[in-house]
């Protein structure tokens, strides 16, 4: 059987178990892995070759936190024309964030990543070394994202035992269940967090599919209206029983968002409350 190529927009994550699987039976597991790491290696090499290839870049906007320049730059027109699939879509923009914030000569005067992520933690410890705001990104961006190296968008999270598809939607969505999922909760909490995540990312699904159609139905204007209300609902409840207050505002950028390619809102009929 031919040894498997790395397909595009494909992490290393998903390609090495895919290699390993497909050529197992004629070679034994550290042979396999061996194998599939050198073609891994080699697709690497090739992206390294073709680095001078010409593309178009969103530069980010002054006080624009990551968040929202993924969002903008992956719903961009000339980005989904160069880029038509989501997830490549997506990786080029965290990409080329991460490449023009590392180089950029005046760094400080743009929005600093958030303390509570992993990218500002490791940032904060670095400044507390002794290093200025653009060295410290510099030294923790290359740990996040490695030249030629496959980018994971999303953290393998494991939400109680789901482990969502769509999260790399929203970093707002990440912070917010890694804290849950920190907290000592009772069986009935565990279950409702759960029901959360599930939901959010069914929200974050409709969205992707929105930005790649570029459509909006009347049907997926709905859901995602009804949808981001039982999310908060929930978030609500789970609040209540912790005796905290998360907030999940960043949610309504995603109707926000979809609601851009839809035609008719003079008939939508549910509004999200907040809390």
């Amino acid at each position: 059987m031919p040894i498997p190529n790395p397909r595009s927009g494909e992490t290393e994550q998903e390609f090495i178990p895919r290699c390993v699987r497909s050529i197992i039976d004629e070679y034994d597991r550290d042979q396999a892995l061996g194998i599939c790491y050198s073609q891994l290696r080699q697709k690497m090499s090739k992206m390294k070759d073709n680095e001078a290839t010409e593309v178009f870049i969103i530069k980010p906007r002054k006080s624009e936190n990551r968040g929202m320049y993924l969002k903008r730059c992956a719903s961009n027109k000339k980005m989904r024309e160069q880029y038509p699939n989501m997830k490549e879509r997506s990786i080029f923009c965290l990409t080329s964030f991460n490449s023009y914030y590392k180089y950029w000569n005046r760094l400080e005067d743009f929005a600093e990543v958030p303390k509570d992520s992993a990218l500002g933690s490791c940032i904060a410890k670095e400044k507390a070394r002794g290093k200025d705001y653009k060295k410290a990104y510099a030294a923790c961006s290359t740990k996040v994202v490695a030249p030629n190296t496959t980018i994971v968008l999303a953290e393998d999270l494991n939400i109680f035992g789901y482990r969502p598809d769509n999260f790399d939607m929203c970093p707002g969505a990440v912070e917010t269940f890694k804290h849950l999922i920190s907290m000592e909760v009772n069986d009935d909490t565990v279950g409702m967090i759960r029901s959360a995540a599930i939901v959010a990312d069914k929200i974050f699904e409709i969205e992707k599919e929105v930005l790649d159609n570029e459509y909006t139905s009347p049907e997926d204007m709905e859901q995602v209206v009804k949808l981001v209300q039982d999310f908060k609902d929930i978030i609500h409840e789970v609040d209540e029983e912790v005796g905290m207050v998360h907030d999940v505002s960043y949610m309504d950028g995603h109707i926000e968002k979809v609601k851009e390619y839809f035609e008719d809102d003079e008939n939508l009929l549910v509004e999200p409350v907040n809390y």
